[in-house]
């Protein structure tokens, strides 16, 4: 990947198709959960309206601000982009506001898989969401759409390998809709879905529970790194060019990791066929699978996510 070496900022093109993305995965758990019993989802007790705001609000901590934070600097640095920027300071301030805001889902007890309503401190990263979101349409108004993203084949291929993966990811779409993938006709005997697999506390838990997942969400997270790929080459030549590429490296492996534990669990493990997981990398530590993720994402880095300078094109 070169560098394009314009100084208008990267395009939003791809920044709009992220946001379209996410939008509507929000809206589907929105209804997903608004019209279907608590008891068919997973550490959950609202139901109707109340009930689907209230995981949408979840689902905005994690993932989306996740993807919010780089969305956040795309937006930046296109507006930074411009010949003349007024109230520069206060622009790069509302940048940095809305990154800790998005970030205070890192905070132990504000997201917990094992309580999945939402609470009043997730309230902030849905703050830094909207943040992102606002400057995003900030940067499209003052800036317009900017250049077309330039892929090239590894770009192509790679985001063929991240759609052909859609296939593995049916249980979770479904699911997502609230159907069991086992209702649908032909692929009840490919994937695990409805049978009943109890656990302490979910006596009558399905396989694969209805609503979201987060194997759905980490394939998003690393379809969202190699959508906004293209986006790094385009960046103005400074410091936040190679922090942003290194941050989608970490989001791509992130999302695999944690798409792939999931995964893993429950179409390998829950059948029986090992007793043995994946590295489960969700909450961020000292561990060997985050050992492994911060290896893997300084290799993806260097492969696909850092524009050569001058000096070592």
């Amino acid at each position: 990947m070169s560098a394009a070496g314009a100084e208008s900022g990267p395009g939003l093109r791809e920044a709009l198709a992220v946001w379209l993305m996410w939008g509507v995965v929000a809206a589907m758990v929105f209804v997903t959960y608004s019209r279907l019993p608590a008891r068919d989802f997973y550490n959950v007790t609202g139901s109707g309206v109340s009930g689907g705001s209230a995981r949408v609000l979840i689902l905005v901590g994690w993932p989306i601000s996740l993807a919010a934070v780089a969305l956040i600097w795309v937006a930046t640095d296109r507006l930074l982009g411009r010949p003349i920027v007024r109230r520069r300071r206060m622009l790069v301030g509302t940048a940095l506001a809305a990154t800790v805001l998005c970030a205070t889902i890192a905070w132990p007890g504000v997201i917990t898989q094992s309580d999945l309503d939402a609470k009043p401190s997730n309230a902030l990263a849905a703050v830094g969401v909207a943040l992102a979101a606002a400057l995003t349409v900030t940067a499209v108004r003052r800036c317009g759409l900017g250049p077309h993203g330039i892929r090239g084949r590894g770009d192509r291929l790679a985001l063929g390998l991240a759609a052909a993966f859609a296939l593995a990811a049916l249980p979770w779409i479904f699911a997502n809709a609230g159907i069991y993938v086992g209702d649908v006709p032909g692929l009840g005997g490919v994937f695990m879905s409805k049978k009943i697999l109890p656990e302490p506390g979910h006596p009558d838990l399905h396989a694969v529970h209805l609503g979201n997942h987060e194997g759905l969400d980490g394939w998003l997270l690393a379809f969202t790194a190699l959508v906004l790929r293209p986006t790094i080459g385009q960046m103005r030549p400074t410091r936040l060019r190679p922090v942003l590429g290194a941050y989608l490296a970490l989001m791509f492996c992130y999302g695999v990791m944690v798409a792939a534990n999931d995964g893993w669990h429950e179409q390998i493990v829950k059948r029986g066929w090992t007793s043995h997981g994946l590295p489960n990398v969700i909450t961020p530590g000292f561990s060997f699978g985050w050992t492994v993720l911060l290896v893997a994402s300084a290799v993806v880095y260097r492969i696909g996510y850092r524009v050569p300078t001058a000096d070592s094109a």
